[in-house]
C-alpha cells in the first residue's frame, strides 16, 4: 500500500489515460482488414481472438505480477502491447494482421490486471479507482475521435500513433512506488484462485457488478438499433451515446473522493436501484434530449457501481494477491460483453423497448445484491 502523492496519483493517470489510447484504432480496424482481404466473418473471428487472448490470460499473469511484481509486468505489457499495434500497422497480409493483433492481446493481458493491482495498493480506493477509471474513460472518449482524423488520411497511421502513445504510456509508470512482490512461499495459481472463488463476498460483488454490466453492454447495440427505429441521424445517435461518457468523465472523480468519506457499499446500492430510472426514462421518452440525459444519468449511477464496486474488491484483496483478485473481478465482467449483444437484439425483436426494462431489471437485482454483502 502507498500513500496517495501528488506524483504516484499523476502517474496512475497517465498510465489510465495513454494505455487506453489503443481505442484510437477502433474506427478503421474493420476497413484495415478488409482491405487485406478478410472476409466479414474473418473479421469476427479477428476481433473474436485478440479478446480471447487478453481475457484468457489475464487471471494468471494477474497472479505472476503478484508474485514477481506489479510495475515490471505493467511496463513489459505495455511494450509488447504498443510494439504489436506497430507491427499491425505495417501488416501486408490478414495473416500477420492476426499475429501481430493476437501479441497485441498478450501485452493488454500482461499489463491490464497489474495496472489495476497498481491502482489497489492506494490507500485512499475509491478515490485512485475513480481517477484511474476517467484516465481510462478519457481516453477511450478521445482515442476514436483522433483515430477517425488520422485513419482518413491513411488506414496505417492510427496504429502507429496508438502504439507511439502506448509506449509513453511506460515513463508514468516509474512515478508509482513499487509496492511489494511476494514470492516467497506464495501459493499456486490453483490454490489462490480457489481461495478466491471461496470467498462469499468477493462472488457477490462480481456477481452484482456483472449484472449491471449486461445492462451497459446493452447500449451500444440498442441505442443505435432504437435510435434507426425513431430516424434518428447517426449524429444524434452519437450524442445520445456520448452523453454517457462526458458525464462517466465529468462525475467520477468527485464521486470517487466522496466515497471515501460516507459508506462505499451504501453508494452502490444507491446508484444500483436508481440506475433503474435511466433505463425506464428510456422506455417512455424517444426524444434525443430525453434520452441523452438518461445516459449521461447513467454515467453517474452505473459508471459509480462500476468503479466503486472495483474498490470495494480492492480493499477485500489480501495484499499479495491485488492483481490476481482485480483480474477475477475484470475476467467476470468483461463476458458480459459475449453474452448481453444476443440477448439484447433478440428481446428487441419483440418489441424495440423491451431491453430498457430488461436493463432496470438488471440494475434492480444487482442493488438487492449488493446489500447482502
Amino acid at each position: 500500500m502507498f500513500d496517495d502523492s501528488v506524483q504516484s496519483i499523476f502517474g496512475l493517470f497517465l498510465l489510465g489515460l495513454l494505455g487506453s489510447f489503443g481505442s484510437i484504432v477502433s474506427p478503421v480496424l474493420p476497413q484495415y482488414a478488409e482491405q487485406l482481404g478478410a472476409s466479414y466473418m474473418e473479421i469476427g473471428l479477428f476481433f473474436s481472438a485478440y479478446s480471447f487472448t487478453w481475457a484468457f490470460l489475464q487471471l494468471y499473469t494477474g497472479y505472476l505480477s503478484d508474485k514477481y511484481g506489479r510495475k515490471k509486468f505493467v511496463m513489459l505489457g505495455l511494450f509488447i502491447y504498443g510494439l504489436s499495434l506497430i507491427l499491425v500497422g505495417f501488416s501486408q497480409n490478414f495473416m500477420q494482421l492476426i499475429i501481430f493483433r493476437v501479441f497485441q492481446g498478450v501485452g493488454l493481458g500482461i499489463f491490464g490486471p497489474a495496472a489495476l493491482g497498481l491502482v489497489a495498493q492506494v490507500r485512499k480506493k475509491g478515490k485512485g479507482f475513480a481517477l484511474y477509471r476517467t484516465a481510462n474513460g478519457l481516453g477511450l472518449m478521445l482515442g476514436p475521435m483522433i483515430g477517425g482524423i488520422v485513419g482518413s488520411i491513411n488506414l496505417s497511421y492510427p496504429f502507429f500513433l496508438g502504439g507511439l502513445l502506448s509506449l509513453l504510456a511506460i515513463p508514468p509508470v516509474l512515478l508509482i512506488p513499487k509496492g511489494e512482490s511476494y514470492g516467497a512461499g506464495r501459493e499456486n495459481f490453483l490454490a489462490s484462485l480457489r481461495g478466491l472463488i471461496l470467498t462469499e463476498k468477493v462472488v457477490l460483488i462480481c456477481l452484482a457488478t456483472f449484472m449491471v454490466e449486461l445492462a451497459f453492454a446493452s447500449l451500444d447495440i440498442i441505442i443505435p438499433l432504437f435510435g434507426s427505429v425513431q430516424g434518428f441521424s447517426p449524429a444524434s445517435i452519437g450524442i445520445i451515446l456520448s452523453s454517457y461518457f462526458i458525464a462517466f468523465t465529468i462525475f467520477q472523480t468527485p464521486i470517487g473522493i466522496i466515497s471515501e468519506k460516507i459508506s462505499r457499499k451504501a453508494l452502490i446500492v444507491f446508484c444500483a436501484l436508481t440506475g433503474a430510472i435511466p433505463f425506464i426514462l428510456l422506455y417512455y421518452f424517444h426524444d434525443v434530449v430525453t434520452m441523452s440525459l438518461a445516459m449521461g444519468i447513467l454515467g453517474v449511477t452505473l459508471g459509480t457501481v462500476f468503479v466503486q464496486s472495483s474498490a470495494l474488491i480492492a480493499g477485500i484483496a489480501p495484499e499479495d494477491k491485488k492483481s490476481l483478485y482485480m483480474a477475477f473481478l475484470d475476467s467476470i465482467i468483461d463476458y458480459s460483453f459475449i453474452i448481453m449483444p444476443p440477448i439484447s437484439t433478440y428481446t428487441f425483436t419483440y418489441a424495440s423497448t423491451v431491453p430498457f426494462i430488461l436493463c432496470a431489471c438488471l440494475m434492480i437485482s444487482a442493488g438487492i445484491i449488493f446489500m447482502k454483502i
